[in-house]
């Protein structure tokens, strides 16, 4: 399953090469609707009709994992709600606000945010958006539709990975599906696992949360780049530790792949992957390459994902000898609401633990790391 990494560079849309230092555009939903976008404009309706006298309770509405209040010494803003498309992003858009805006991801905690459908109480969220943060990239097209068919017109968009260069976008497409069409029909979206693509991302944030409450646009461009400089430590650490695995295990066999760009930034490329779009139940042709992948790359570990636990992986490692791990998370927070743990940085610092533990590494040299402060 290795591939050239040559081959999986594509070229995208020329939007994406921009001058990050310029204002940052956004996107707005016309009142005007597109050939064939009925069905989204009756989603929409179904959705809202029956939970428009229950608005004032919509206002309320959150997940578990819900954003602090904010610090009684700050500016006030009037209920601004921002709106993510996933958890992961959730995470780094808290961190930016900073207890100062309500933030709600619309794929709940412990959802999968790969195959997560919205539900009706989804639309309420969706209609009281004050801006919308999507990752884009077809992470989860459902969850995007349902939102623009949804958010009030007029409503600012913002597109997280409009700020990853074009040639940097892995496709997922095979090199010889590339060759055979052309072009690349799809996109491995989870840019978040490389942490400096996490730093742009945040700055991109705080530009976009300014938009809307300017008058903390300081304290969101503060706290970007003090995540910035946090992940430059990290970033540091991480890399000294996935280089300390043994040579020949610096490889990863994942259920999902998420990790292709944390594996170019950090050496340790993806050589397997059992599902590498989908999260259906595997086929008996796929569970029988990914054990003939195991063996041939004598891997001592493979990962599975949080999200999706599968009796079939214990069938693999049982089979392989290779030892499987369940807990490898891109978007699922570990510890408890409230404590460091639960952070973009617990989730990647966890990540690289296990990573480097299970292949053979030395986990000390991320002793150091700091995890961010709650916000209170």
């Amino acid at each position: 399953m290795k591939e050239n990494d040559d081959d999986k560079f594509v070229t995208l849309d020329p939007l994406m090469d921009r001058d990050f230092g310029q204002p940052l555009p956004t996107r707005t939903r016309s009142n005007e609707r597109q050939p064939g976008s009925s069905s989204r404009s009756v989603l929409g309706l179904v959705a809202i009709v029956g939970v428009v006298i229950v608005g004032a309770v919509a206002l309320g509405l959150n997940d578990d994992d819900s954003t602090p209040s904010a610090d009684p010494a700050a500016p006030a803003v009037e209920s601004k709600l921002v709106v993510v498309s996933d958890p992961a992003n959730t995470a780094l858009v808290r961190w930016v606000a900073g207890g100062l805006l309500r933030v709600q991801s619309i794929v709940p905690p412990g959802a999968n945010g790969h195959t997560y459908e919205p539900v009706p109480a989804d639309a309420v969220v969706a209609a009281t958006a004050d801006l919308y943060i999507d990752n884009g990239r077809g992470l989860n097209d459902s969850v995007t539709d349902f939102v623009r068919a949804n958010y009030r017109s007029g409503t600012p968009e913002v597109v997280l990975s409009d700020v990853i260069p074009k040639a940097e976008v892995i496709a997922t497409d095979s090199a010889e599906e590339i060759a055979s069409h052309g072009h690349a029909h799809s996109f491995n979206a989870h840019f978040w696992t490389d942490p400096i693509y996490a730093s742009r991302y945040v700055e991109r944030i705080a530009t976009a949360l300014s938009s809307i409450d300017p008058a903390n646009g300081a304290t969101y461009a503060a706290r970007a780049q003090e995540f910035v400089a946090r992940m430059t430590t990290y970033d540091s650490a991480f890399r000294a530790a996935i280089a300390s695995i043994p040579e020949e295990n610096r490889k990863l066999v994942v259920y999902h792949d998420s990790w292709s760009y944390f594996g170019r930034r950090y050496g340790i490329p993806i050589v397997g992957a059992i599902q590498p779009v989908s999260f259906s139940e595997p086929s008996a042709d796929e569970v029988r390459r990914m054990i003939d992948q195991i063996r041939s790359e004598r891997v001592p570990a493979f990962f599975g994902s949080e999200v999706f636990p599968s009796d079939v992986l214990d069938a693999i490692a049982a089979e392989t000898g290779s030892v499987y791990y369940s807990d490898l998370s891109d978007e699922e927070l570990p510890g408890a609401p409230g404590t460091p743990e639960h952070s973009y940085e617990g989730m990647m610092l966890q990540n690289v633990r296990r990573i480097t533990s299970a292949l053979g590494g030395d986990t000390t040299i991320l002793d150091s790391l700091l995890l961010p402060e709650v916000v209170s």
